[in-house]
């Protein structure tokens, strides 16, 4: 596992998509080239489709260090089998990548296609987890190259990891309101309280005091 923490955190990774299938995906997997240095601790090499959940892989690789970033991998799909175009998309111990649209092909200057994305979503019900996740997962685009797509070589993709930044707002929005609304209730609690001592009070001036009585609690009166 790549050490992210080599990696100033002033430092922001933001590729395009064309970037990320012509300097990465292309040369690595057509021009059998090895990552390039500059890429070292910053597209790391792990497997987003295993038992590892996505929430771990993140605490792994970026904890609070990251700031509106997201974690790149190089990762090898797992067909159903060899020479079907299907593949696995599980993600620990019962979740899924689940697609969310369409894929989408990506083009160069020249209008030609030379790869796709993929817009994934985790997906378990049963997690406090789920949607919580988007994997956008990049490949090659498969033309009439002499390639197709039950060449190994295309089983690589390289996945974006990044959170789903409208479920955590919502649920750091509810907690806030649930930290607030309790002092607001106790504060509430405590002027109702105060407002029945002074009817009370009120209560007792008022009352009437027999003629010749010194107090009206005591009702002790000069015969």
């Amino acid at each position: 596992m790549a050490d992210s923490r080599n990696v100033s955190l002033a430092f922001h990774f933001h590729p395009t998509d064309q970037e990320i299938i012509r300097s990465i995906l292309y040369k690595m997997v057509i021009e059998r080239e090895p990552l390039n240095p500059s890429y070292h601790g910053i597209v790391h090499d792990e497997d987003l489709f295993g038992t590892k959940e996505p929430w771990k892989i993140w605490e792994d690789y970026g904890r609070d260090q990251l700031h509106d970033q997201d974690l790149y991998f190089l990762c090898q799909l797992k067909r159903i089998n060899y020479w079907g175009l299907r593949t696995h998309r599980r993600i620990g111990r019962e979740g899924t990548w689940s697609q969310r649209v369409a894929p989408k092909l990506i083009y160069d200057g020249n209008a030609n296609p030379i790869g796709s994305v993929r817009k994934l979503r985790y997906k378990n019900p049963k997690s406090e987890h789920n949607a919580e996740w988007f994997l956008d997962e990049y490949s090659l685009f498969v033309g009439d190259d002499g390639h197709d797509q039950t060449t190994p070589g295309f089983d690589f993709v390289v996945c974006r990891l990044r959170k789903n930044h409208n479920k955590f707002d919502r649920i750091r929005a509810s907690v806030h309101k649930k930290t607030n609304k309790a002092p607001q209730q106790i504060h509430e609690r405590k002027r109702k309280s105060m407002d029945v001592v002074i009817n009370i009070d009120d209560d007792d001036d008022d009352e009437e005091v027999p003629h010749g009585c010194s107090s009206a609690k005591s009702h002790s009166c000069s015969l």
